[in-house]
């Protein structure tokens, strides 16, 4: 867990502002981040695209930082109803996840489109869509991970345990944020989750804070309990990816240097024990 990492969209202030995908990850190498995600509409001049998916220049830079782990992450409705490998969308991921992966491919899936609704009315049709879609990638060497969002915990998690259960590679892993269980208004829930989830089925964790479903700029006081959260998985031997993902900011700089400094001391048993 001595490893941060990042997510792109906490450079969209940079991006925004015609700063080069490149020369940014060229300063999270920098700073000894070894996980870079590579965040669908936060890539800046290197945006994938149908037409232009750019993989050579992707892969170009995932090989001068090969010291560096890189995956692709976008958003996909998969509770949306059926769908295959097949869907365009998915293609490009599957695309994208292989020219940055550096012979670790790892495509990353979150809806953020479907209600609580749409995704308990479509959550068997979810399952065998997914269940197939991570056998497919297997096959290609990539690892999918899919991520909670707005949906309620108790939908999410059956759906994910089934996929796991059901696919006959096991190809299917979690990406981790505990601050978005303050989307989906199930804040006062974050501890009890954090201490029942086998860790081991996490592929990467995602740190960020939030109150009142509003996701902030930096690490500040919220809803997550950052210190309390950092002991459980150091007790559970996590060492997957950890990446920072707070809102961006004309203050993104200072804010992921204090991240990283507030992560060391997290590890460290200081810093409080936060609600």
């Amino acid at each position: 867990m001595l490893n941060t990492g990042i997510v792109s969209n906490c450079w969209n202030f940079y991006l925004q502002n015609n700063v080069g995908l490149r020369d940014l990850i060229g300063r999270a190498a920098d700073l000894e981040m070894r996980d870079i995600e590579l965040r669908q509409g936060s890539l800046g001049d290197l945006e994938p695209t149908h037409h232009d998916p750019h993989l050579h220049e992707l892969k170009a830079i995932a090989q001068a930082h090969h010291h560096c782990r890189f995956d692709y992450a976008m958003s996909f409705p998969f509770f949306s109803g059926p769908f295959d490998s097949s869907a365009c969308d998915l293609q490009l991921g599957r695309d994208v996840a292989l020219a940055c992966g550096n012979g670790d491919a790892h495509l990353r899936l979150v809806d953020v489109i479907s209600d609580n609704d749409m995704a308990e009315a479509n959550s068997a049709q979810t399952v065998e869509s997914l269940v197939q879609v991570a056998d497919d990638l297997d096959a290609y060497g990539i690892r999918l991970t899919i991520e909670h969002s707005f949906q309620t915990w108790d939908i999410f998690w059956p759906v994910f345990q089934e996929v796991r259960q059901r696919s006959q590679t096991g190809n299917l892993w979690l990406c981790f944020d505990p601050a978005n269980l303050s989307l989906s208004r199930e804040a006062q829930r974050i501890m009890e989750i954090v201490v029942m989830i086998d860790k081991s089925e996490i592929s990467m964790l995602h740190v960020k804070q939030a109150n009142s479903g509003v996701i902030e700029t930096e690490l500040c006081d919220g809803e997550v309990p950052w210190p309390r959260v950092v002991q459980e998985f150091l007790k559970a031997g996590y060492n997957g990816p950890i990446m920072f993902e707070f809102t961006s900011s004309p203050e993104v700089e200072r804010v992921t240097a204090e991240s990283i400094y507030k992560w060391q001391t997290w590890l460290q048993g200081q810093g409080g024990l936060e609600r």
